[in-house]
């Protein structure tokens, strides 16, 4: 069994990836969240979402938009920004399509106050189902599996 990375991406689905051990986010997302949290504690600055999906660039050019209405950014900044965004929506495939099922539905908070999904663990050799002692609560286990092998004597 290994633990699900409990970020939430802007469009609400979780990220899928196996979190590391002691941490509720995989690799990747280990890092956006420690350099989102030291940049936020360093400066009052305009600080933008993971560029990860259609739905993160769209908040961003809000928030950049913003900024620049309310005159937090100056406009050199301000194109720089429009620019980087412009170039990430390049990058990001539009024809992703997000199942109502694969959204998060709750919500829990760490410590710091981060919004996190709540916590999942997958299998990760689903052969290993019978000996598990999480199998009487799992979605994957499935006893009928079992009751095969006992009928080939």
């Amino acid at each position: 069994m290994f633990q699900v990375c409990r970020h939430i991406k802007t469009n609400g689905v979780r990220c899928k990836s196996p979190a590391l051990r002691e941490s509720a986010y995989c690799y990747f997302h280990v890092k956006i969240h420690k350099a989102a949290t030291a940049k936020a504690s360093a400066s009052g600055d305009l600080t933008l979402p993971p560029i990860e999906d259609p739905a993160s660039i769209q908040i961003g050019l809000t928030q950049v938009l913003s900024a620049l209405g309310s005159s937090r950014i100056d406009t050199r900044k301000a194109g720089l920004l429009l620019y980087a965004l412009q170039i990430a929506s390049q990058n990001v495939d539009r024809r992703a399509y997000v199942p109502a099922s694969d959204s998060v539905r709750s919500l829990t908070c760490s410590d710091d106050g981060d919004e996190l999904a709540p916590a999942l663990s997958k299998c990760e050799y689903p052969a290993d189902c019978p000996g598990c002692p999480k199998r009487e609560n799992c979605d994957v286990y499935n006893d009928d599996d079992d009751d095969d092998d006992d009928d080939d004597d």
